[in-house]
């Protein structure tokens, strides 16, 4: 689990990824996928202005954010930490399932192109994004999916995806 500020997200070990592993083409050194997913048109600007904010509120078109990493500090920044949750392989690939099927296509992901990192990318979504299912709704809506004890039911922050996953079985962080 990844929480930056406003936004969450999932980071997954690579070794343990089912159908997302072709996201790993040409990414050898990658040990890790951070995954977000958010509305297309604010997330995918570079400058994203108030016109964007604005459009966000409303049902819209979303995309699924993806960046490789050789290692979690390759993920951190200022303000954003990783809370790493112990799940089994059973839930890690029933995470791994649902972010698949936030791809438009499945097995061969629609690219709409590069990220603002290095290897990222952003592909066509499934699901509209709004005011009422943004991406914390998504981060929580995977583990729930999966298994795990909490609900999306009423997310919309970041902070509220923080108290839910704070009862759930923390692991140590990996190197």
């Amino acid at each position: 689990m990844l929480i930056a500020g406003w936004h969450t997200g999932l980071v997954l070990p690579a070794g343990e990824l089912g159908p997302l592993r072709t996201l790993l083409q040409g990414e050898p050194q990658a040990r890790y996928l951070s995954f977000g997913w958010g509305n297309r048109r604010f997330y995918i600007s570079r400058h994203p202005g108030s016109g964007d904010a604005i459009a966000a509120l409303f049902d819209s078109p979303s995309t699924l954010f993806v960046q490789p990493a050789a290692s979690p500090a390759d993920l951190l920044d200022s303000d954003i930490h990783i809370h790493w949750i112990c799940a089994g392989r059973e839930r890690l690939w029933r995470v791994d399932h649902y972010i698949e099927r936030s791809l438009s296509h499945p097995g061969k992901p629609m690219d709409l192109g590069a990220g603002p990192f290095p290897d990222s990318r952003f592909y066509a979504s499934t699901g509209h994004y709004s005011a009422v299912h943004t991406c914390n709704t998504w981060t929580v809506a995977a583990l729930q999916y999966a298994g795990l004890p909490v609900s999306a039911a009423g997310v919309l922050f970041s902070s509220q995806v923080d108290g839910r996953i704070r009862a759930l079985r923390a692991c140590p962080v990996p190197q």
